[in-house]
């Protein structure tokens, strides 16, 4: 009998136990839920084709009647994307109403002003960029830049005008870039971070550091000086009219990332605005995918390549080699492959982490061949791919754009 007393009451105890801990579980997860989403806004690079995500970005604006500042905890980008952040969270100057570009004012920029920005050089290409960073003469994208977010507008003035908003949300603002460079020279003991590799201009370790308060035009000429297309952009020093920051040559953040959605993740982390990929929710925002330049013609017939891929540097670099689709090559074949190869990297990394909670949702559109250069800025084409862009919102990119939707209305 006493046997039996004390199986009851051990068996009482469980089940009190077990309750107590479904219920402590079941707290924990309603706090989780509690927990405000940290969303994050990622822009693909892509010279023109920046016109894409703009539209995609008016068009969820438009949707929510709110600009982005007032949507995203965090705003990066690469190349143009970058261009796109740094308008996204700064004074438009031109409206005179104390507010950010918005998303039907950055694809106006890139409607009107295509021809400001790209200003072709009177040098052979093989020689020097295709085209000017300044001509000296009021054109070219520093001086187009300048115009646009202020000749001394320093990013930490940028924060601090965002912060100034009311129903602001943004917290942090970056752009990707990759050092060559500091002084120009030969350099001994060469450090990371300072003379090489990746770098970020962002707002977080611009309030934190003279060192890298560049002026926001530096930031977005830093991220889009794409080789051979810009000249390698020279930023911070002090020498007019470069900011008093560190000074840095650096090219564009595409060689490393031109998609940069997991820096976005990276940096809400560093940064503290979020501390767990089930509280984060990405939307990345590409300039669209030509399929043909993700891979190469092998057996390139009529040239001098050999037919077997036993190619050196004049295959890979100069000669006009035929795309995946047949198409010739106007570029180094191996650019175009590397570019395309880190956005796929990126969104297959980030469609795995779903598995761990994260939130990720991408639009980009099919582009064709004639729609993929970065610097065909003629009225038609621009045409094209604003057409592009909104036909896909209303067909393969529909699920995906309400899904985001859904998303930035319930957070």
């Amino acid at each position: 009998m006493k046997a039996k007393n004390l199986f009851l009451v051990l068996f009482i105890i469980v089940l009190l136990f077990s309750n107590n801990s479904c219920n402590n579980i079941a707290k924990e997860d309603a706090i989780e839920s509690a927990v405000p989403k940290t969303i994050i806004l990622a822009v693909d690079g892509g010279g023109i084709k920046g016109i894409i995500p703009a539209i995609f970005l008016d068009a969820i604006e438009d949707s929510l009647g709110k600009q982005s500042y007032q949507l995203f905890d965090l705003i990066g980008g690469t190349s143009t994307g970058g261009l796109i952040s740094v308008a996204l969270t700064s004074n438009n100057v031109f409206s005179n109403n104390n507010r950010p570009f918005t998303g039907n004012q950055i694809v106006q920029i890139y409607q009107k002003n295509g021809s400001n920005i790209f200003v072709p050089q009177n040098c052979k290409v093989e020689t020097c960029a295709t085209y000017y960073a300044n001509n000296n003469n009021g054109k070219g994208i520093e001086p187009f830049l300048q115009q646009m977010v202020g000749v001394s507008t320093t990013l930490s003035d940028s924060y601090q005008f965002i912060q100034g908003l009311s129903n602001n949300r943004v917290k942090q603002m970056f752009t990707t870039s990759y050092i060559v460079n500091s002084t120009g020279g030969a350099i001994s003991n060469p450090v990371q971070g300072q003379d090489y590799g990746p770098y970020l201009f962002n707002w977080y370790d611009a309030n934190a550091s003279a060192n890298n308060n560049y002026y926001a035009w530096e930031a977005a000429r830093g991220t889009s000086a794409a080789p051979t297309y810009f000249p390698i952009a020279h930023v911070g020093g002090g020498q007019s009219p470069r900011s008093g920051a560190a000074e840095k040559w650096v090219v564009d953040g595409g060689m490393m990332s031109n998609d940069p959605a997991v820096w976005g993740i990276t940096e809400a982390i560093r940064t503290g605005i979020a501390t767990s990929l089930q509280n984060i929710i990405v939307i990345s925002l590409g300039t669209g995918f030509y399929p043909g330049d993700a891979g190469v013609g092998i057996n390139n017939e009529g040239s001098l390549v050999p037919s077997d891929g036993n190619w050196s540097e004049t295959p890979w670099i100069f000669e006009k080699l035929y795309d995946l689709e047949g198409a010739e090559n106007d570029r180094g074949t191996i650019i175009n492959v590397i570019l395309d190869a880190v956005q796929m990297v990126t969104d297959s990394q980030l469609n795995e982490l779903k598995k761990s909670g994260l939130q990720y949702y991408r639009l980009e559109p099919t582009l064709s061949k004639s729609q993929s250069a970065m610097d065909n800025i003629s009225p038609a084409n621009i045409d094209s791919l604003i057409a592009t862009a909104n036909n896909y919102l209303k067909t393969s990119g529909a699920a995906t754009f309400s899904n985001i939707i859904t998303a930035l209305k319930s957070n």
